[in-house]
């Protein structure tokens, strides 16, 4: 475990307190799939999707990618925005992914322990600027790996990594709140769901993940959950609404 990231135990609670333990620094010996393969990548995905059959190929690899924007995201968030930390998040720097038993991603061996934030980074109000090492260092980097090995969009992928950034500024805005040190922090987590644009012009790709549809939290980009085996729709599938307002209008 990461000694930095023990403070967190107090802010992931509940359904998210299995993610205090998603990073821990790389002991020698200590197994993992280098991110920096993009054929170990590749091979880890297909192990899951293959089984599953090409029907379902495209919900499986969401899922998949679910479950690592899950490991990878709300700790990560936290990190940044509740302790002024820095992981070493890219790549290419020696990041693994470690896997399930179902051969779902659960974790992560870091190359090397937390780091206080850049200056820069720290004082900016800028989440783009602030949350770089998550964004532009790894998920720049790695969503196109994934969209390649899976045979898919990337818009998909990026939208469930966009969901699992809404869901950890539900969860820790409110803490931010309550600390006036991360004011400024928690307006650029905001600002990274909510601005359409980068500041310099392109196109955010996690803006708006989610909106309300009959006054319930619906995703923009359908996650496919209900085409897996024994799956149903998941709370904020927009195909489910849909049908829910049909059900309504019919009486």
């Amino acid at each position: 475990m990461i000694p930095a990231l023990l403070p967190l135990a107090p802010f992931l609670t509940g359904d998210y307190a299995g993610h205090r333990d998603s990073f821990a620094v790389a002991d020698a010996g200590e197994a993992g799939v280098p991110l920096a393969d993009a054929a170990a990548v590749g091979a880890a995905l297909t192990g899951f999707t293959a089984p599953l059959g090409p029907a379902r190929r495209v919900a499986a690899v969401s899922q998949w990618t679910k479950s690592y924007f899950a490991a990878l995201t709300i700790p990560a968030v936290a990190a940044n925005l509740l302790l002024d930390c820095d992981l070493p998040l890219a790549p290419a720097g020696g990041i693994a992914m470690v896997l399930a038993e179902t051969g779902r991603p659960c974790g992560f061996r870091l190359p090397g322990d937390a780091r206080p934030l850049a200056p820069a980074q720290r004082e900016t109000a800028c989440g783009f600027t602030r949350f770089s090492g998550l964004i532009d260092d790894h998920l720049a980097a790695i969503i196109p790996v994934f969209a390649a090995a899976g045979g898919v969009p990337q818009r998909m992928i990026w939208s469930n990594a966009a969901d699992y950034l809404e869901r950890a500024a539900r969860l820790l805005l409110p803490l931010a709140a309550a600390r006036p040190a991360c004011t400024t922090a928690a307006a650029g987590l905001d600002a990274l769901l909510t601005t359409p644009h980068r500041p310099d012009g392109s196109p955010n790709l996690l803006h708006e993940p989610v909106r309300l549809m009959n006054g319930l939290r619906t995703r923009k980009v359908c996650c496919l959950r209900y085409a897996m085996p024994g799956e149903d729709f998941c709370g904020s599938c927009p195909k489910r609404r849909r049908a829910e307002a049909a059900r309504t209008a019919r009486g």
